[in-house]
């Protein structure tokens, strides 16, 4: 068997989907092919740059550079699989497209931290360029919260409640760049959400946390305004199936933001753990230092005893005191 009789390539014979074009299909068009050279690209600079840090000593960790490759894999399921031979005349199978390349491969592809790895293990000059870029008016302004906010939802319902979907359907280099805005709105989104990299623009965690929460309704009316059409998305869908199509994205939407909600609560988590550990560290230097202090001035302490700071701060008010007192000076004496 050649592999050309074993691989369904670009196009599906019919909007019924079938198990062996969505399994076995590889997109076999310029655009497709360009893509995929571009991701095997960016997997191999990625990997470069692990190596390197490597060769420097320091270690990378294996779950980023996991999450990094799986992102651009999902890139490449969602554009040049069997799955993309569909995209265009089944509205279910768009809508996984959709919901790969926006919400499922952006996020871990933040996960993955591609620019802290550019900056760590890049030279001098491309650190500070890195630093400048992130820094500048055009990158603050195009990342500005409440901008990627309603970039990113109005992504969403501009495409699919009106007449953009259908006009992509039949102007396949439209519908290619499509895929790129998809990408680029959803890193966006999510970089400041659930990626570790350093941006322009903070969110605190319950921010984050908030933001996805207020975001779920938003998705679920769209995949239920889609599931509740009068009329097909495009000539070429069915009723039926651009029903079953918003279904699955009102489906697929919770469950992908509930488990990035999830990721972000666990992050919480994390974050509030480290500050814990920094505070319990905090408090026993500075018991130290007030039991060292309270010695120097006299003060007899039995083993394992603590004195608060606002008794040292009195000792020493003592201390200062006596000293400034001519005459003899009394001890100090203890609390």
């Amino acid at each position: 068997m050649t592999a050309a009789s074993f691989l369904a390539f670009a196009d599906a014979p019919r909007s019924a989907v079938s198990l062996h074009v969505l399994l076995t299909g590889v997109q076999t068009g310029p655009l497709s092919l360009c893509a995929g050279v571009v991701e095997l690209l960016l997997l191999g600079l990625y990997l470069f740059g692990v190596r390197r840090l490597a060769r420097r000593g320091r270690t990378w960790p294996a779950w980023n550079t996991a999450a990094f490759v799986a992102g651009v894999v999902v890139v490449w399921i969602a554009v040049g699989s069997g799955l993309a031979a569909y995209d265009t005349i089944n509205v279910t199978m768009h809508v996984v497209q959709h919901v790969l390349l926006m919400m499922v491969a952006p996020p871990l592809i933040a996960l993955g931290k591609p620019v802290t790895l550019a900056t760590q293990a890049g030279s001098r000059t491309s650190q500070v360029r890195i630093v400048k870029l992130l820094h500048s008016p055009v990158v603050a302004a195009v990342t500005f919260p409440v901008v990627v906010w309603f970039l990113y939802y109005g992504t969403m319902y501009g495409y699919f409640m009106t007449g953009i979907y259908q006009y992509s359907v039949v102007h396949p280099l439209f519908h290619d760049a499509s895929h790129l805005w998809f990408i680029g709105v959803g890193y966006l989104y999510w970089q400041p959400l659930i990626g570790l990299d350093p941006a322009r623009w903070r969110w605190s965690y319950p921010a984050r946390a908030g933001s996805l929460f207020v975001g779920m309704p938003f998705e679920a009316f769209l995949g239920i305004g889609i599931a509740g059409m009068p009329r097909p998305l495009a000539p070429v869908n069915t009723l039926a199936n651009t029903h079953t199509g918003g279904d699955t994205f009102w489906i697929l939407s919770m469950v992908v933001t509930g488990v990035c909600l999830a990721i972000v609560i666990l992050q919480w988590f994390r974050q509030l753990e480290r500050e814990t550990v920094r505070e319990d560290r905090r408090v026993e230097l500075a018991t130290a230092e007030n039991r060292a202090r309270a010695e120097e001035l006299g003060v007899d302490l039995p083993p394992g005893a603590t004195i608060p700071w606002w008794r040292v701060e009195e000792l020493e008010r003592r201390r200062a005191a006596t000293l400034d007192t001519p005459g003899p000076h009394p001890d100090v004496a203890g609390p």
